[in-house]
């Protein structure tokens, strides 16, 4: 299996590394995931100087995928990643999905599959996903 990586961004460092810790239950390892929350000094925010530093950390994956909370976390990412070499950027995508639900699902996926494009459909099914 090829090497996969997954960035979690959140405007919350705790909210961050707290979905991180829970989606790493389902990892089998094969899945490298970095949480980039929060701004530089802890405050609440997102800084795309962090999301760039993890995206370039995952630069040996096969692909990388990012998960993000709120609206201008996706403008915090889209900045890190025109800071970034094209042929990195080219391994990037941002899953268009609720973050907890989504980054679960698709690292359960990427354990079992190489294919980025049916990670991010099974994430991305969880927009309609009923709870109850």
């Amino acid at each position: 299996m090829n090497k996969k990586g997954i960035v979690i961004v959140s405007h919350s460092q705790k909210l961050a590394e707290g979905v991180k810790e829970l989606i790493d239950e389902m990892n089998d390892g094969s899945v490298t995931v970095i949480a980039a929350g929060g701004t530089e000094d802890g405050r609440i925010g997102t800084n795309a100087f962090k999301i760039m530093n993890a995206i370039e950390e995952l630069a040996d994956s096969a692909y990388i995928l990012v998960y993000a909370d709120l609206g201008s976390s996706i403008l915090s990412t889209e900045t890190a990643l025109d800071m970034l070499d094209e042929d990195l950027v080219e391994k990037v995508k941002i899953v268009d999905c609720p973050l907890v639900e989504g980054a679960f699902t698709g690292v359960v996926q990427a354990c079992v599959s190489d294919e980025p494009e049916e990670v991010i459909r099974v994430s991305e099914e969880t927009k309609t996903m009923s709870k109850v």
